[in-house]
């Protein structure tokens, strides 16, 4: 009998951790190679875990609801291979609902999971006793090194877990505050925040969501620039052909693909601005993908990418948004829907705000928001007239982006979005 090992995958360039969403399979049951053992959720997309030996399940390191890094030891099978083959299984991430199998995972050192990730560094300690997770965990709440030393691990081999963290929080003594000192406080305990009021947990997509734009600030120098777009032109022309557009495309002529197909065409003349930094390199894109943030019915986000935008017509990049926003809101999204994009729209302006300041999606280094269009006073030629305006906010990576480079790019797309037409859009549907 040999002891298999069954890895957290790596599920895409920038996801370093996964959030354990429940195990089909219970310790102690016999498991097939290649059967699902269970699924696996990160900011991106929810994946499935298969077993990587014929065998018994014999433990479970993590719990539905803990957090792995990819390359983490997750589980152990008791497997009747010889052990020379044991090597040689690797677990592979498959899409949900039928999604195509992804590439094999492989091993790798948690510290070189995201060279771009610029959150305090996990102290030096002995990895096979402390988890990342654990490590983090003991960080946030200022449990000290010397502390984190005496708490006595329930693990396996000693290990320190989550809950043994967890126990040794519940067993630090405070002092009982009021509740006006409760608001104030970072750190509550569940009877504290009962004190303040109704508690709802917040959801393992929200957590992944926050980690993800909390780490983007910290890693990225953000600047954030706003030029007001002259939309009349457009939207009288969508005004006359939307409804002819809809019946021959099947899509709608929004203006979120409007600005889509014209960042599509002004990106090729800007290759630092479709680019992705990873630790002291910048690699500049060769491909141009779009993502498009969704917001969902249950507050959650995700942002779906039209591939190759530059090479698509309006048309096309319309139905291609149009299928996308549909498969996102029914959940049905596939890795490949939400890998690699190199550059983000976000279109608060669905809202019906007018100016916002979008957090860039790492690893790219530039991110558009799309403000709502609305009727404005404008002055034209020394007089005052209503035009439709749109305000754009461009945010970008200090780091690699400066000021002149940044005006030109978003001037660009200005002058591209307020000249469109007809012809420049290749709409012919009447």
């Amino acid at each position: 009998m040999t002891q298999v090992s069954v890895i957290m995958p790596q599920m895409g360039q920038s996801v370093a951790e996964g959030t354990i969403l429940r195990w089909l399979k219970k310790v102690g049951e016999e498991v097939k190679a290649d059967e699902i053992l269970l699924e696996v959720e990160t900011d991106k997309t929810t994946v499935e875990v298969e077993s990587p030996a014929e065998g018994r399940l014999v433990t479970c390191l993590k719990q539905a609801g803990e957090i792995a890094a990819a390359g983490e030891t997750i589980a152990m099978i008791e497997a009747e291979v010889a052990p020379a083959e044991a090597p040689m299984a690797q677990p592979k991430a498959n899409a949900p609902h039928g999604g195509a199998a992804q590439p094999e995972a492989r091993l790798v050192h948690v510290q070189d999971l995201d060279p771009y990730h610029n959150s305090a560094p996990l102290p030096e300690m002995d990895r096979d006793r402390y988890s990342p997770y654990v490590l983090r965990l003991a960080m946030f709440n200022n449990v000290s090194l010397q502390d984190l030393e005496q708490i006595q691990g329930t693990g396996r081999q000693g290990r320190v877990t989550k809950n043994d963290v967890l126990q040794f929080l519940a067993r630090r003594p405070i002092a009982a505050p009021t509740v006006q000192a409760l608001a104030g406080k970072e750190d509550l305990s569940t009877s504290d925040m009962a004190a303040l009021g109704e508690v709802m947990p917040m959801s393992t997509l929200r957590r992944t969501i926050a980690d993800h734009m909390v780490q983007s600030i910290r890693t990225s120098a953000h600047v954030t620039m706003v030029h007001a777009v002259d939309l009349t032109n457009v939207v009288l022309l969508r005004e006359r052909i939307k409804d002819e557009f809809l019946k021959k495309y099947n899509a709608r002529m929004t203006y979120t693909a409007v600005i889509l197909f014209a960042a599509s065409r002004v990106l090729k003349k800007f290759p630092k601005i479709n680019a992705s930094i990873h630790g002291t390199n910048i690699i500049f894109r060769k491909d141009i993908n779009i993502g498009c943030a969704v917001a969902l019915a249950d507050e959650s986000l995700v942002v779906p990418v039209v591939r190759n935008a530059d090479r698509l017509s309006f048309p096309e990049i319309a139905q291609e948004l149009a299928r996308l926003i549909d498969i996102a809101r029914r959940k049905q999204l596939k890795r490949e829907d939400v890998d690699n994009g190199t550059f983000t729209i976000s279109n608060f302006g669905s809202f019906g705000s007018l100016i916002g300041t979008p957090i860039i999606n790492q690893p790219q280094v530039a991110i558009l928001g799309m403000g709502a269009v609305r009727k404005a006073p404008v002055v034209v030629d020394g007089q005052i007239a209503v035009h439709d305006q749109l305000y754009l906010s461009f945010s970008f990576d200090h780091r690699i982006i400066d000021g002149d480079l940044g005006g030109r790019f978003l001037n660009e797309i200005q002058q591209v979005a307020e000249s469109l037409s007809e012809e420049t859009l290749s709409v012919h549907v009447l």
